[in-house]
């Protein structure tokens, strides 16, 4: 599936990349999360000294279920810059499959949570009654340095 040839890459060549992969390469067990559609990754693969780099874009669309209601939803997965880099001492053949890291970058680039409506789910006003209330911050007099960060 995504396979780059190194050898074909001596002597400053640059190969561009753009492939549209099936989403039962995955192979994924787990019932809440599907990619529905094809993976899109682009980029382009080169070799600096002893280094094979490749240098990808990737775009996909996942289905995971509402965190509130519990239906299935579809998210955007992407992955502005992924950069592999391999030692071409280390690998095994003259064929490099890139297969393995791709599904990795994007397992974990999906959220672990995630929200129907783009985060406005029309059952929150029904579930808000089970959650606890925003605490007033207090001044305990710890110091907490990521306090102010938002997710």
């Amino acid at each position: 599936m995504l396979k780059i040839y190194p050898d074909r890459l001596k002597g400053g060549d640059t190969e561009t990349i753009d492939e549209r992969v099936a989403p039962d390469f995955f192979d994924l067990k787990a019932s809440e999360l599907s990619f529905p559609s094809e993976v899109i990754v682009s980029g382009q693969a080169y070799l600096a000294n002893t280094h094979l780099v490749l240098q990808l874009k990737i775009k996909a669309k996942a289905t995971v279920p509402c965190a509130i209601c519990n239906e299935t939803t579809q998210i955007p997965l992407l992955i502005e810059e992924l950069y592999l880099t391999k030692d071409l001492d280390e690998l095994p053949s003259a064929v490099y499959d890139y297969t393995d890291e791709v599904r990795t970058a994007l397992l974990l680039k999906a959220p672990q949570f995630a929200e129907c409506h783009e985060g406005n789910c029309p059952k929150r006003q029904e579930v808000k009654k089970y959650l606890r209330p925003p605490s007033a911050k207090k001044d305990d007099g710890t110091y907490h340095p990521f306090s102010d960060l938002s997710l």
